[in-house]
C-alpha cells in the first residue's frame, strides 16, 4: 500500500475504531462495574484511536504485497494495536496487571473491535469493487451498442 491508500484507510477506519472502542469500554465498564465513561476516559479513547490508526503504517510498502506478507502484517498490526491499547489502559489505570482477568477481558475486547473494523473494511472494499465492476459493465455495454 502506498501512503495515499494508508491515509484513506486510516481516515475511514478511525470512526469505526472510535465507535468500537466506546462500545468496548462500555462493555468493560459493565463487566467490572467500578469504571464509568467520563470525559477524560472518552479523551483517552480518542488518543487510543489515533494511536491505533497510526499503526496502519505497518502496511506501507512501495511494492505490491503477497497474501502471505499481508497476513504477516495483519498479525503484526493486531499485536501492535493490542499492545498500544493495553499500554494506554494501564497508564489510565483501567486495568491492573495484578489482575489477569482484567487484562484478558480488555485484550479480548480490543481483538473484537479489531475484527469488527476489519470486517467493515472488507465490506467497504467489496462494495467499491462491485460499484466499479458495474460501471465497467455499463461502459462496455455502451461501447458494444455503439458498434
Amino acid at each position: 500500500m502506498d501512503i495515499k491508500e494508508i491515509a484513506s484507510r486510516m481516515f475511514h477506519s478511525f470512526f469505526f475504531i472510535f465507535g468500537g472502542s466506546v462500545l468496548a469500554m462500555y462493555v468493560y465498564s459493565l463487566i467490572f462495574g467500578e469504571r464509568t465513561l467520563e470525559l477524560h476516559n472518552i479523551t483517552a479513547l480518542l488518543v487510543m484511536t489515533i494511536l491505533g490508526s497510526l499503526a496502519f503504517f505497518i502496511f506501507f510498502s512501495k511494492k505490491e504485497l503477497s497474501k502471505r506478507q499481508m497476513l504477516v502484517r495483519h498479525c503484526i498490526h493486531l499485536l501492535t494495536v493490542t499492545g498500544i491499547m493495553l499500554s494506554v489502559a494501564s497508564f489510565m489505570e483501567w486495568i491492573s496487571w495484578n489482575e489477569p482477568i482484567q487484562v484478558i477481558v480488555f485484550a479480548v475486547l480490543v481483538i473484537a473491535v479489531y475484527v469488527m473494523v476489519f470486517i467493515a473494511g472488507v465490506y467497504q472494499s467489496k462494495k467499491l469493487a462491485d460499484r466499479l465492476t458495474q460501471k465497467l459493465k455499463e461502459r462496455y455495454q455502451g461501447a458494444v451498442a455503439e458498434l
